[in-house]
């Protein structure tokens, strides 16, 4: 998997020397509110060599997700095989940068790729019930609820996209997709 680059960010494989930084996703209360809560050390390595053996086999995973502004890690996102063996994109990042949008971009540019690269039909997000802004970001990008099931002592959701889906709902936000992507529409 190349690097996905959008006007804020950049997503890329995480390197050894992210772990330490990512391992702070799995220590934050906040950020694992609506995700089973904070987890110990010796689960937070065998994640991270979960992470680093999925890329090894698959040649995608997980990215880092960095600002460009600063090139800092600020969270987490990308495409991996569920438990089902199902393409599921997955995002976390830092509380301090909630609600500026980063999300949504990670998010976008990951489904955008799932679908021009990894050629998939269709790829799932499953988010808390009560992550009310996790359920509306995918309801917004196009997702769709298809179940419901419990896990962490909580109902999950499931949401999915198919590529036509995803096809059809930007083709009218082409604009969105480039400025997303850092993409000019401009003849050079």
């Amino acid at each position: 998997m190349k690097d996905i680059e959008t006007l804020n960010l950049l997503l890329r494989r995480p390197t050894e020397a992210d772990s330490l930084i990512l391992g702070n996703l799995w220590r934050n209360e906040l950020v694992r509110t609506f995700l089973g809560g904070v987890l110990p050390d010796e689960i937070i390595a065998e994640k991270v060599i979960a992470l680093q053996s999925h890329w090894d086999k698959h040649q995608f995973g997980l990215c880092a997700a960095l600002d460009k502004n600063n090139k800092e890690v600020i969270g987490l996102c990308g495409p991996h095989y569920s438990e089902e063996g199902i393409v599921e994109i997955s995002y976390m990042f830092f509380p301090q940068l909630w609600g500026r949008g980063f999300a949504k971009e990670a998010v976008i540019a990951s489904i955008d790729y799932i679908f021009r690269v990894l050629k998939v039909d269709a790829i799932i997000a499953i988010t808390q019930e009560a992550n009310l802004k996790s359920c509306y970001l995918l309801e917004k990008i196009g997702m769709q609820h298809i179940n419901k099931f419990e896990r962490y002592n909580a109902t999950q959701r499931t949401y999915r996209i198919t590529h036509n889906e995803w096809q059809y709902m930007m083709k009218p936000n082409e604009v969105l997709m480039s400025a997303v992507l850092g993409e000019s529409n401009e003849s050079d």
